[in-house]
């Protein structure tokens, strides 16, 4: 499974979100630039890791532009994501 880091067109200060390749929503931080992004959603947060090592497995985290995936592609997901949780 893979997360994705989401934030500021610019990198810089503003919130930053963690979602799913799925698109489920994972975690927000408001950081003062993208190089604290990880360790405030993810690295600094055994709680979170416990949590989502127990619900996905192994998971890497990347930020969103470091592969093939598009904020269009992720927010689609996203979409659906929840599309599907509210029709349950």
């Amino acid at each position: 499974m893979t997360f994705y880091i989401d934030g500021p067109n610019d990198n810089g200060e503003g919130i930053y979100d963690l979602l799913t390749e799925e698109g489920e929503h994972l975690a927000s931080h408001y950081c003062s630039h993208i190089g604290y992004a990880l360790e405030d959603l993810e690295s600094r947060r055994p709680e979170r890791q416990k949590e989502w090592k127990a619900k996905f497995g192994d998971y890497q985290i990347v930020y969103l532009g470091d592969d093939a995936i598009t904020r269009e592609t992720l927010l689609a997901s996203n979409k659906r994501y929840y599309e599907r949780e509210e029709a349950q």
